[in-house]
């Protein structure tokens, strides 16, 4: 596993990241659920603006989440249903998961079986694919949790806590727990969130090791 030197650590995220990735954009007017009202600012050229004061709060609370489930050498689960943009390599990173293909029934509600089956084999093959992870992760975090929903109602039934990129089309909003207001489509806003959380499950390695280091 190799992981970049130059990597920063930086784990703040500002308004002119946001804006320069285009996470403030949502979806056309017409594509709108009514639930989501409360996290716009309004609309533009037929474009909703997400309010991206409350990105800022969610995301320093998944940041916290996940620098503490990675400390405790917890499981998190990232799925991207279909991916379109390959960012894999930039989880390659111990006790972070990630999942891009067309979802198979019963992952995770009969995982056991599922993980030994020829297909599910052929399919996951990386270092950080499902075949690896041993048990249950602590949270999944969706980039499209409606075209992930499978996935997401598995783990609503096995109790699993969610997070999700929700964009203003979102219909599954009840079902996520950890929420990030933001364009879930745009290469630069994928790119921006993966960064995000890998310098968090950096950040956990980190503290995991110094509580090594006490110990010993």
């Amino acid at each position: 596993m190799k992981e970049s030197k130059s990597l920063s650590l930086n784990l703040k995220l500002n308004i002119s990241q946001m804006l320069i990735a285009n996470i403030h954009l949502g979806h056309k007017k017409k594509f709108l659920n009514v639930k989501i009202k409360p996290y716009l600012l309004g609309y533009r050229s037929n474009t909703y603006i997400l309010n991206l004061t409350y990105t800022l709060l969610q995301f320093k609370i998944l940041t916290a989440l996940v620098i503490n489930l990675i400390s405790f050498r917890q499981k998190i689960l990232i799925v991207k249903d279909r991916d379109l943009f390959k960012f894999r390599d930039l989880l390659e990173l111990r006790n972070v998961f990630f999942y891009d293909k067309k979802w198979i029934g019963g992952v995770l509600t009969n995982f056991k079986k599922v993980r030994h089956s020829d297909k599910f084999k052929s399919e996951n093959i990386t270092f950080n694919s499902l075949k690896a992870m041993r048990y249950m992760p602590s949270l999944t975090f969706f980039f499209d949790a409606d075209l992930s929903h499978w996935a997401l109602m598995e783990s609503v039934n096995l109790e699993i806590p969610t997070s999700a990129v929700i964009d203003s089309n979102i219909k599954l909003l009840p079902y996520i727990n950890y929420p990030i207001v933001g364009n879930n489509k745009a290469f630069e806003s994928v790119f921006l969130y993966m960064h995000l959380i890998r310098n968090a499950a950096l950040k956990g390695k980190q503290k995991e090791l110094l509580k090594i280091l006490r110990i010993v």
